[in-house]
């Protein structure tokens, strides 16, 4: 007999050690998620359901289960960088989107060791059907690296934002290049950077005239490996004119809108705005996403700084894309934020990510207070996977800080893991308004 799963549709179930004479719960020993698989076993009642998830065994009730797990999404602790995991609707009629990767192998382990691990233990290939890479910093990107590597993966699409990076301390760094993207260029008294790469061809050219980056030159080896290999189906850059279908799931809409980077034509050639120096430049074109399920949306902003902000501010003028229930903190927490560009964000909550790289010091006591300060709730949630992160010195273990959010289209829980508990009491857990 096949082993058969439900997933849990309330916010957060609760399971029991055993039933009362009169039918209730008895002895809570689990605390479980919207969204999360449970797998059934053989006793049940008429109102109950006797399950095991996350290795402990327990009764739920059958009226919390259903088929089809609405909008999960992972924010992952990697460390001093960025990386997501949503998740939306199940293998026959959802989605798996990667955002970014981190600078490290956290995510790979996460993936491989936990999340997918029931699938590859199987001998299953797991699909993810977007990959997007806010801008080509190290801490963005470098995890991925692993994932496109790995053949036990197939990719829909990878996105990007266009802008290479280049060493000018290389001997072969090309003569016209006049910084580390390539060639800036001015035009109305304006710079703009104006080499950019929208296919594996176009990046495999750039490649091709030297001073690349080496840890850029080893994501083109992976990505042409893939696409070789029928493991990739595509590879494209996105900015504000680009449009993504909209998927309908568990009968409600899935959007992903482009609101970044904002490019301007120069003559044939894409043009970005030159943010005065190199990282701010790089950094400022993220991507820039807003994520629609149901009622409720999600932001997904890279490294925006003060000037890109600014400039998005422009382009969108009295309109105002920007504001969503949930935000990815820009830039790790960092100071270089614009205050007019959180109050158009204006979000119930903020997550940070990053880690303790002590020169960075994020996150900035300033970016958490106006996280607080520029919401549209009472009591602002502001999560960080640095801070949910612990140790144990005893036992020598880390417990990586995850933030966990579902939605359901109307309603939103986030939630983290107490630092020491029971299984029947672990999560800090937050319903948003």
């Amino acid at each position: 007999m096949a082993v058969q799963y439900k997933v849990v549709q309330a916010l957060f179930a609760v399971t029991f050690k055993e039933l009362s004479e009169s039918g209730t719960g008895k002895g809570k020993n689990n605390t479980i998620l919207m969204g999360s698989y449970v797998t059934l076993l053989n006793q049940q009642t008429d109102q109950w359901q006797l399950v095991t998830a996350f290795g402990i065994k327990g009764w739920i009730e059958k009226k919390l289960l259903g088929d089809s797990p609405d909008l999960k999404c992972f924010y992952i602790d990697v460390g001093q960088g960025d990386a997501a995991l949503l998740e939306v609707g199940n293998d026959t009629n959802g989605v798996k989107i990667l955002i970014d990767g981190g600078p490290g192998d956290n995510l790979a382990r996460y993936l491989t060791k936990w999340q997918y691990k029931y699938y590859l233990n199987r001998d299953l290939r797991v699909h993810i059907d977007y990959i997007f890479i806010s801008h080509f910093d190290k801490d963005h990107y470098r995890g991925l690296i692993d994932i496109i590597n790995d053949d036990r993966f197939t990719i829909g699409t990878i996105f990007h934002n266009g802008i290479a990076k280049f060493n000018n301390q290389k001997n072969t760094f090309p003569v016209e290049y006049n910084c580390e993207l390539g060639t800036r260029v001015k035009v109305d008294n304006t710079f703009y950077l104006v080499t950019s790469f929208d296919s594996i061809d176009d990046l495999e050219m750039l490649r091709q005239k030297g001073g690349m980056l080496d840890l850029l030159v080893e994501f083109i080896d992976a990505v042409k490996k893939a696409k070789f290999t029928g493991r990739l189906t595509d590879f494209r850059r996105l900015d504000f004119q680009s449009t993504l279908p909209p998927k309908r799931i568990n009968e409600k809409q899935l959007l992903i809108d482009v609101l970044g980077p904002v490019t301007k034509k120069i003559g044939a050639l894409t043009g970005f705005a030159y943010f005065g120096d190199e990282a701010h430049t790089i950094n400022g074109h993220s991507l820039v996403l807003k994520i629609t399920f149901g009622d409720r949306s999600f932001l997904f902003g890279g490294d925006l700084n003060i000037l890109s902000e600014e400039q998005l501010i422009r382009h969108y003028g009295t309109d105002n894309p920007f504001e969503v229930d949930v935000a990815k903190s820009c830039h790790h927490g960092a100071s270089e934020f614009s205050t007019a560009f959180m109050a158009k964000v204006n979000p119930i909550a903020t997550v940070i990510s990053s880690g303790d790289n002590e020169s960075y010091s994020h996150p900035r006591a300033d970016a958490i207070g106006c996280a607080g300060k520029y919401s549209q709730s009472e009591r602002p949630l502001v999560f960080s996977t640095e801070l949910a992160r612990s140790s144990s010195v005893t036992a020598d273990k880390i417990k990586f800080g995850m933030i966990n959010l579902r939605c359901n289209g109307a309603d939103i829980i986030m939630a983290q893991m107490k630092e020491a508990g029971q299984a029947s009491n672990i999560w800090d857990l937050y319903q948003l308004e």
